[in-house]
């Protein structure tokens, strides 16, 4: 298990150096404000946009912002004096020219690194049984979907995954009050965790539980965010693309209340475990989402295949498709400009969309991967459902 770690970090470590998405430079060029003296980046940004060279807003929550700010204040002498010059770089050749981008991308994605792996043994702990509780580690390490989405696609959402997993252990263990605690502190960092508290006022035993565990969360959430409140805050992360795109599909709407309501009439001896699995794949469903919301239910299907063998190779054919749906988005950054990093002569090639569209239209192509997705959820759902242990 020592030597699979070790060549698992080295992967990692390899796709972390040579794939560069945007983000990553815009959302650290924000956090370095918090090194200057700058708390609220909410008002800063939106004060100040005329003279900056990044004229996008801060879309995450307060916690993203001085996680990412905090450690990029220390890991600063490795970083080096040209960093910042970097960061301010808004040239869409800065990353190419910069012979240092390859140590950016590597010490800005150590957090990731150390969150990813601590996660592979927060899985293993689901396990009472060492072998599966061996090869679900092994499957989190190796298995290539996560190994993208954490670090080609530089997801800052690890912060609040790794989260929400420790959340559900805790639960695991008869602790509902801290898993609670745990979800509230991931909301701080992305607001996607909310989505939870209808289930766990199900999960309480007794309408006293049902009322703590539904306002913890909340209660830490406002506390996390009360600081910052404001209209640039309202705007730029509380009603953003990024927390409201997910209810742009009333079927995200229509299905969740179903969840909720089958939860609160018919299943006396919920397993919380599969409403938080099923719950996302209804917005995957119905909603156009980004492939870094992918994280977000990746460890839990990961525990689901291997407690649940008979449902891997139904779970291993939706994550195609819901890789696929992503790709076909016009977005470069998606696929070939990943590797801009390595040449600006990426940029003369087709992305996939392009070369789709050539053939057939992507849009109808989208529909019908979303349509087979949503057949795989309701096919997974169905299993989930019936088979409850």
């Amino acid at each position: 298990m020592k030597k699979l770690l070790v060549l698992a970090i080295v992967l990692r470590l390899l796709v972390a150096a040579f794939y560069f998405h945007p983000d990553i430079k815009t959302f650290n060029f924000q956090s370095s404000f918090l090194k200057k003296g700058v708390t609220d980046i909410y008002s800063y940004l939106v004060n100040n946009k005329e003279n900056l060279p990044f004229k996008e807003e801060f879309v995450y929550f307060p916690l993203t912002y001085f996680v990412t700010g905090g450690y990029q204040a220390i890991v600063s002498p490795i970083l080096g004096k040209g960093f910042d010059g970097w960061l301010a770089n808004a040239s869409s050749n800065a990353f190419v020219i910069d012979p240092s981008i390859y140590k950016y991308l590597v010490v800005l994605k150590l957090p990731y690194l150390l969150l990813d792996i601590g996660m592979a043994y927060l899985i293993r702990k689901f396990f009472k049984d060492k072998k599966k509780g061996n090869l679900a580690f092994t499957l989190w390490l190796f298995n290539p979907f996560t190994i993208f989405l954490i670090y080609a696609y530089s997801n800052v959402d690890i912060f609040p995954v790794a989260l929400t997993l420790l959340s559900f252990l805790l639960l695991r263990k008869g602790k509902p009050l801290p898993a609670a605690v745990s979800l509230g502190i991931a909301a701080g960092f992305k607001l996607y965790p909310l989505l939870f508290i209808p289930f766990l006022f199900l999960y309480g035993k007794n309408l006293k539980e049902k009322l703590i565990l539904s306002v913890t969360p909340l209660v830490i959430f406002f506390a996390i965010c009360a600081p910052f409140f404001s209209t640039a805050f309202v705007n730029s992360a509380l009603i953003s693309g990024l927390s409201t795109g997910i209810f742009k599909s009333e079927f995200v709407t229509l299905g969740v209340s179903i969840l909720f309501f089958y939860g609160l009439i018919f299943d006396k001896k919920m397993n919380i475990f599969n409403y938080w699995v099923v719950l996302f794949l209804i917005i995957f469903s119905f909603a156009l989402f980004h492939v870094q919301w992918l994280l977000w239910l990746a460890p839990f299907l990961v525990i689901m295949a291997v407690k649940k063998p008979y449902l891997s190779l139904l779970i291993f054919v939706m994550a195609v498709f819901s890789f696929s749906i992503p790709i076909l988005y016009q977005d470069r950054f998606m696929t070939l400009g990943l590797l801009r990093a390595y040449s600006i002569y990426f940029d003369l090639l087709p992305t996939p969309f392009v070369v789709i569209q050539k053939i057939y239209d992507p849009a109808n192509l989208l529909m019908i991967f979303h349509s087979i997705f949503a057949g795989g959820s309701l096919v997974l759902t169905y299993r989930l459902f019936k088979q409850k242990q």
